[in-house]
C-alpha cells in the first residue's frame, strides 16, 4: 500500500443550506439547515482516500481552539495520519462559511492558520517517508506558496509521484504555476480554473495547453465528466447520473478516488478516470 501525505488547509466548514434569500446587507436571513463539518480541501480528499482504504497522512496548521480539536477528531475518525499537524496560538482554526440559496453557493472564509502555515520546516527525512505528495488549495496558504518548489524537488529526487489541485486563484496570476507544472505527475483543475489559467475560451484548448506544460493535467467539468488526454487526442469520460444533493468536496473526492486508483489499485488511466467520477458521484 502507497503512502500518500497531503499538503494543504486545515479547517472547518459551516454549512447554512436552504437560505430563504441571498443576503441582503442589514437584514438578518433564515436558513433551514445547519453543520459543522470537516473543510478544506487537503482535510476532504484526505478524508475521502482514507474512507477508501487508502493510507494518507496530512501535513497542516490548526489553531489552539474548539475547531481545530473537531478537525483533528474527525479526521483521526476517518483513520488519518495526523502526526504532521501543528498546533499556534498565534491565530484561530481557518473558518468558511458556506451559504446555499437554490443553486447558488456564497463561501466567506477567515483564513487563520490557512494563511499562516507556511511548511519551512518540512524537510527531506519527512519526504522520504512517503511514496506520493499531494499538494491542495496553494492560492489562499500564502507563507506556504513559495516553498511547494522545494518540496516538489525533494519528491523528485526521492523518486515520489506528485499531484496537485491548485482551487481558484482570485487574482487569477497563478504564481509559481510555471514552476510546478513541469514538476508534477498529476494536475487537476475545474472549467474555470483551467481556462483562466492558459488564456483560453474553450476546455479543449485548455487542456492541449496544459498538456505541452504537463505530464498529465485533468480538468472536471462537473455533470459533463472529466477532460483528458490519451497521446494525442481529448477525450470526455463521463460522469455518473445521480440526484445532486450538494455538490461541496465532490472535487477532492474525485481527485482522492483517481490517486488511491493509479496508486494502490494500479488501474488505467482511463479506469481510474471512470473509478473517480464513481468517488465524485458517490460524496
Amino acid at each position: 500500500m502507497q503512502k500518500v501525505l497531503m499538503f494543504g488547509d486545515v479547517n472547518v466548514d459551516i454549512m447554512m443550506g436552504g437560505l430563504e434569500s441571498l443576503p441582503v446587507p442589514d437584514r438578518e436571513t433564515i436558513c433551514e439547515t445547519y453543520e459543522l463539518t470537516v473543510g478544506s480541501s487537503a482535510a476532504i480528499c484526505a478524508c475521502n482516500y482514507a474512507s477508501l482504504g487508502g493510507d494518507v497522512s496530512i501535513l497542516g496548521l490548526t489553531g489552539q481552539d474548539e475547531n481545530g480539536d473537531f478537525m483533528l477528531r474527525e479526521m483521526q475518525s476517518y483513520g488519518i495520519n495526523v502526526e504532521h499537524v501543528r498546533r499556534t496560538s498565534e491565530v484561530g482554526t481557518g473558518v468558511t462559511v458556506n451559504l446555499t440559496h437554490g443553486s447558488n453557493r456564497t463561501q466567506i472564509t477567515y483564513p487563520g492558520t490557512i494563511a499562516e502555515f507556511d511548511g519551512s520546516s518540512v524537510d527531506r527525512s519527512v519526504v522520504n517517508e512517503f511514496d506520493h505528495l499531494h499538494f491542495a488549495g496553494p492560492y489562499l496558504q500564502t507563507k506556504f506558496r513559495p516553498h511547494i518548489t522545494r518540496l516538489l524537488d525533494l519528491a523528485s529526487e526521492a523518486g515520489l509521484s506528485t499531484s496537485l489541485d491548485p482551487q481558484w486563484d482570485v487574482t487569477e496570476g497563478w504564481e509559481f504555476m510555471d514552476e510546478w507544472l513541469p514538476r508534477l505527475t498529476y494536475l487537476f483543475l475545474n472549467r474555470d480554473e483551467a481556462l483562466s489559467m492558459s488564456k483560453t475560451a474553450l476546455p479543449e484548448a485548455a487542456i492541449r495547453w496544459l498538456g505541452a506544460k504537463t505530464a498529465c493535467p485533468l480538468v472536471k467539468l462537473g455533470s459533463q465528466g472529466v477532460m483528458i488526454r490519451v497521446g494525442t487526442n481529448v477525450k470526455i469520460v463521463p460522469s455518473y447520473s445521480v440526484e445532486v444533493v450538494d455538490t461541496t468536496g465532490a472535487g477532492d473526492a474525485f481527485d482522492a478516488g483517481f490517486l488511491l486508483s493509479v496508486l494502490d489499485q494500479g488501474l488505467e488511466f482511463e479506469e481510474a478516470v471512470r473509478f473517480a467520477n464513481a468517488t465524485a458521484a458517490r460524496s
